[in-house]
C-alpha cells in the first residue's frame, strides 16, 4: 500500500508542532514520512498501525519496518520541514 502524499499544510503543521516543543515517537514517525524521498530501493514510507514505526516499501513491494529517527530532539527539524514545504510549493 502506497500512502497518499502529505499536503503542504500537513508538512507546515509538523514544523509548528516541533517549534511548539512537542516531543514524541509518533511525531518522529510523521516527520520521517514527510521527509522521505523515493530512491532506487524504496518507493514509499508509511506508519505502522500503532504509529510507532515506519514501514518502508521496497521497489519489489516487500516491506521493512524501522524506528524513526529522533527528529524531535534535533535542532533544525522545523527549518527542514519548512524547506520541504517550500519545495513542494515550487513543485519540486
Amino acid at each position: 500500500m502506497i500512502p497518499a502524499p502529505l499536503s503542504i499544510a500537513d508538512v507546515l503543521d509538523l514544523a509548528v508542532r516541533c517549534e511548539a516543543g512537542e516531543r514524541s515517537n509518533s511525531l518522529d514517525v510523521e516527520i520521517e514520512i514527510a521527509l522521505f524521498e523515493p530512491d532506487a530501493h524504496y518507493v514509499a514510507a508509511r506508519a505502522n498501525a500503532a504509529g510507532t514505526k515506519v514501514i518502508y516499501t521496497r521497489c519489489d513491494h516487500s516491506a521493512v519496518t524501522h524506528l524513526a529517527r529522533d527528529w524531535t530532539s534535533r535542532k533544525g527539524t522545523a527549518a527542514v520541514l519548512r524547506a520541504r514545504a517550500s519545495m513542494m510549493e515550487q513543485g519540486k
